[in-house]
């Protein structure tokens, strides 16, 4: 299943040792917003091993069988998508090449769209990302640990982040525009 939807492993793309931090805390960021959100799904598995032709890890999130969404749903699902970038920004003051495919999945969903209707979007996606910053800052200890924990076992499944996380925050935010 993973490799249909994710792509097949490709231990041979050897990344260095700051790739692999930078990535494990990528991947952290994405996984402590899914946990935390209300209006999204957990995610399942987290993963630094590269995967298809250019995934360098991965945050699963438990499928969703909703052919309908929210508008809850899809502000959450953005802040899930900016969490990998942010958490890179919070760590490092910067983001890497590997944050574009977050953004290319956002505008995704805002696609085919007028020019005023994208500046709007894009107005959105900022203050949303301010929020996932702040968020993120707040609970920088939090995707460290994951970062951490990814780094020693390179794939963590849900049960694990749920040891990892403090059950508190399981789906204690509800991220309003």
């Amino acid at each position: 299943v993973d490799e249909v939807m994710i792509g097949r492993e490709k231990r041979e793309r050897t990344m260095n040792k700051k790739e692999r931090e930078r990535v494990a805390h990528h991947e952290a960021g994405h996984a402590l917003m899914g946990y935390m959100l209300r209006h999204t799904e957990p995610p399942i598995k987290v993963s630094i091993i590269p995967r298809g032709e250019s995934a360098l890890g991965f945050s699963q999130p438990k499928p969703s069988q909703n052919k309908l969404h929210t508008e809850d749903a899809v502000i959450s699902l953005i802040c899930v998508l900016l969490g990998g970038r942010c958490a890179e920004r919070i760590i490092y003051n910067n983001v890497s090449t590997g944050a574009s495919d977050d953004i290319e999945k956002i505008s995704i969903i805002g696609e085919k769209i007028s020019d005023d209707i994208f500046i709007k979007c894009k107005e959105m996606a900022d203050i949303l990302e301010t929020y996932v910053i702040s968020q993120l800052k707040k609970h920088k200890k939090l995707v460290k640990l994951l970062a951490r924990d990814l780094l020693k076992n390179e794939t963590i499944v849900y049960s694990r982040i749920k040891e990892i996380l403090p059950k508190n925050l399981e789906n204690s935010l509800v991220c309003k525009f």
